[in-house]
């Protein structure tokens, strides 16, 4: 999705956390052109007897040229590139594109917002899927875990050393969920190795409410080892947590230099 960025309209800055307000955006033009159908994905989503899955992700807004300035960017460029990605399902193909054609939307909070206008909106190529991949991450992927002594929260980075099973363990979750079938006991188990370094970020979700949520996510590359169908799962639907607020997101980096 292409999007211009009307300075006219609210100016040029900004905050660095507009995740929740993008992800609101996206259900409301759901809404719009399906009402059932948002409905049941917001309320509901694809279920397995634990939890529910939304089953799509979206990147950051993918902004060339932009300057920081505490929490704010000053974006210095005319255009934004957005992803938004679904696990392919036939209650959606046929009308996706055109919901968000020719869209205008305004996301910021009190002090800083930006309008954008969706200016093009296509599907991207089909990708292959195979038992080794490269990926590279277009929104921070969210993993947590519970520890069991004191009973709080611990948001992992990859390094973690138990960062590949929760991945492929919520993998294995989402393919029941979608397919509404068990995965086959015989697929090796998913095995993420970190590129680089990875880079920390901390999101706010509902800043300013009282049901504010500080979360700890990463961006960083990684090859990845494991079942197809479940490489597919995490591409289309998003890996880790949090994917419909715009966690997980990835596009796949075919050679690292």
């Amino acid at each position: 999705m292409t999007l211009s960025i009307d300075k006219r309209e609210r100016g040029n800055i900004l905050p660095f956390n507009y995740q929740y307000e993008l992800s609101s955006w996206i259900y409301k033009v759901l809404n719009e052109g399906d009402p059932i159908f948002s409905a049941w994905l917001h309320s509901q989503g694809y279920k397995t007897k634990e939890k529910p899955f939304r089953l799509f992700t979206f990147s950051n807004l993918l902004i060339e040229s932009y300057k920081p300035n505490n929490d704010r960017m000053i974006i210095n460029t005319g255009q934004a590139d957005l992803i938004i990605s679904f696990l392919p399902t036939e209650a959606i193909s046929p009308f996706i594109l055109g919901l968000f054609k020719d869209r205008h939307l305004v996301i910021g909070d009190k002090q800083s917002q930006v309008a954008f206008n969706v200016t093009a909106v296509e599907s991207l190529p089909p990708i292959t899927f195979m038992k080794e991949m490269t990926f590279k991450t277009i929104s921070p992927l969210f993993v947590d875990d519970i520890d069991h002594e004191t009973g709080h929260k611990n948001y992992l980075s990859p390094e973690s050393s138990n960062y590949s099973n929760l991945i492929h363990n919520n993998l294995l979750e989402k393919y029941r969920a979608f397919y509404k079938q068990d995965p086959d006991d015989a697929w090796p188990e998913t095995k993420i190795e970190v590129i680089g370094t990875s880079k920390s970020k901390k999101i706010t979700i509902k800043a300013g409410t009282d049901q504010s949520t500080e979360l700890k996510a990463y961006l960083f590359t990684f090859h990845i080892k494991g079942c197809k169908e479940l490489l597919e799962v995490g591409y289309y639907g998003g890996f880790g947590r949090e994917n419909s607020q715009g966690f997980g997101c990835v596009e796949e980096i075919k050679k690292i230099k």
